[in-house]
C-alpha cells in the first residue's frame, strides 16, 4: 500500500522531517498528482481557514485543483516529534490560472503509530490573498 511506503518512520522509529518535507514538497507539485493523500492514516482531518474539519481529502484536493490549477509548496522549516510536527511553507499558483497569488503558512500535524497524518491544520491568512487578487485585477 502507497501509505505505508510514504510513512515518517525510519527503521529505528524516529521521524527524519527534512525526508518528509522533501517527498511532501514533491507531492504538493505539478508531478504530485494523487500523492498527497498518501501521507494520511484512514479517516484523518484536513482543515484550513477556507475548509471546516474533514476526511474528504478528494473535495480538498479537487478544490485546490480548480483554485490553483499550477500549485505547488516550497517547505521552508519542519519541526516536530514523534508524535507530530510543524512546518514553515510558502505556497504559489495561479488563481484561476490567471493571477499570480504567493501564500506564506504554516502547518501543524499529528500522526499515528505509523507514521501518518491523522490530523492536519493549515494555517494562513486570507488577506495576503485578498490584497494580491485586488492588485492582480487593477
Amino acid at each position: 500500500m502507497l501509505a505505508r511506503q510514504l510513512s515518517t518512520r525510519t527503521k529505528g522509529g524516529a521521524v527524519d522531517w527534512q525526508a518528509w518535507a522533501r517527498r511532501l514538497e514533491r507531492a504538493l507539485g505539478p508531478e504530485g498528482d494523487g500523492q498527497f493523500q498518501s501521507f494520511f492514516a484512514p479517516g484523518a482531518l484536513f482543515s484550513d481557514p477556507v475548509s471546516p474539519p474533514t476526511a474528504d481529502l478528494d473535495a480538498i484536493e479537487e478544490m485546490t485543483n480548480a483554485s490553483f490549477p499550477d500549485w505547488r509548496q516550497e517547505i521552508l522549516s519542519v519541526h516536530g516529534d514523534d508524535q507530530g510536527g510543524m512546518f514553515e511553507w510558502i505556497g504559489r499558483g495561479t488563481l484561476g490560472g490567471t493571477i499570480p497569488i504567493e501564500i506564506h503558512g504554516c502547518t501543524a500535524i499529528d500522526l499515528d503509530a505509523a507514521g501518518l497524518v491523522v490530523r492536519w491544520r493549515d494555517y494562513f491568512d486570507l488577506k495576503e490573498i485578498e490584497a494580491q487578487v485586488e492588485s492582480g485585477a487593477t
